[in-house]
């Protein structure tokens, strides 16, 4: 946490054992008050079980969970002031969508008048884009109107923190990217935590992102800090939408030069770098957005490559090829002709926008043409 951030949530040395399977070991975390932190992590990786304890409705293993200084550990989710939405659209059948957002406010103890709630709902459902749907039932939504409801029925109860598990999953491309924008604005005034495997969904809403894996937290951050500089190999790779491209490359040092080699046709000349290259392997990191079909900079390399297929998603096209052996994917907008199966076309890097990592520890070495302020070279 740094001096501008007040601490909102935090949990202490979380473990949490299912038998003889460790699902979080040893977990802490500070999420700033008002913050909309992400934790991101493949399926699989205990992001839904972290949420559960952070919401009360799991108890760790061992561990403390503390909301602004307090501890919680020991609180019944009925005492916290928190909202839950699930990744399955859990919405009250036989109620109405008005119904079903009012009913949190109808066992509140503020004991509000049905004008007060009235207002409240409609404010919502206006908000959310839902107002037409008021007096449906449950069954008679849409995927993204059942969603819609769900996360008013959060929204509604003015919760200190809300927390979200995959929400969007079961949404198609189209919605998901609809409630992306929207989720951004609505969630304000509370501390938001979000649980995906998407890394979309954190680069478009999140504030900050804390990336789960192996039952710790390895990187968390502002959005823009982990990005820019993914500390560890794995959180390079994976923050990025698509994936960043790994190559696996050695150091030549023929002729007093430094060059990190991935083919005779893809090296980068790194002598300003010789002052942290001080092993033989290491694994350069390139993002697909940094690739070009066209020569757009200055200083530009290139390199051969043959079309494996072809991937539209949304605006974007993803061109999948490979070059002696590595795969990789490229990113373009509004591409101006089609690529053939088995095509050999040109590729376009900019040396200052790779990413170096070491082969043996995965710790991050230049970031986009900076050395790393804690790259320690090996002894």
């Amino acid at each position: 946490m740094n001096g501008k951030e007040t601490m909102g949530l935090r949990v202490e040395n979380i473990v949490m054992s299912f038998e003889r399977n460790v699902v979080l070991d040893g977990l802490t975390l500070d999420v700033p008050s008002m913050s909309f932190t992400t934790i991101l992590a493949p399926t699989g990786s205990g992001k839904t079980t972290l949420l559960r304890i952070m919401a009360g409705i799991d108890k760790p293993t061992s561990g403390r969970v503390y909301y602004n200084d307090r501890d919680v550990t020991d609180v019944h989710i009925q005492e916290r002031k928190i909202s839950m939405v699930y990744q399955q659209f859990i919405n009250y059948p036989s109620m109405t969508v008005y119904e079903n957002i009012a009913s949190p406010l109808r066992v509140s103890k503020e004991k509000l008048s049905q004008k007060e709630i009235d207002e409240r709902v409609q404010n919502i459902a206006k908000l959310l884009k839902i107002t037409h749907v008021l007096g449906h039932l449950p069954e008679e939504l849409s995927g993204g109107e059942k969603q819609r409801t769900a996360i008013a029925r959060a929204l509604i109860k003015g919760s200190e923190f809300i927390f979200l598990d995959e929400p969007l999953a079961n949404l198609d491309y189209k919605l998901r990217e609809e409630l992306r924008g929207e989720l951004k604005t609505v969630f304000k005034g509370s501390t938001i935590v979000y649980a995906t495997p998407e890394p979309i969904d954190a680069l478009s809403m999140s504030s900050h992102v804390a990336y789960l894996s192996k039952g710790k937290v390895i990187q968390f951050g502002k959005v823009h800090d982990v990005y820019t500089k993914p500390r560890l190999r794995e959180v390079g790779q994976y923050f990025n939408d698509p994936p960043m491209n790994m190559f696996d490359c050695s150091l030549s040092t023929e002729g007093g030069s430094a060059r990190v080699v991935v083919t005779e046709e893809l090296k980068l000349d790194f002598s300003k770098y010789k002052g942290v290259l001080r092993e033989r392997e290491y694994v350069m990191g390139i993002r697909p957005q940094d690739l070009s079909v066209v020569q757009n900079r200055v200083g530009m390399i290139s390199f051969a490559a043959s079309v494996e297929f072809t991937e539209i998603v949304g605006s974007s096209t993803t061109l999948h090829l490979i070059h002696r052996g590595n795969k990789m994917g490229i990113v373009i907008h509004q591409p101006e002709k089609q690529h053939k199966r088995g095509q050999e076309i040109r590729i376009f890097l900019d040396p200052g926008r790779v990413f170096l990592y070491g082969k043996r520890d995965g710790r991050l070495l230049i970031a986009q043409g900076q050395v790393v302020a804690d790259a320690v070279p090996a002894s």
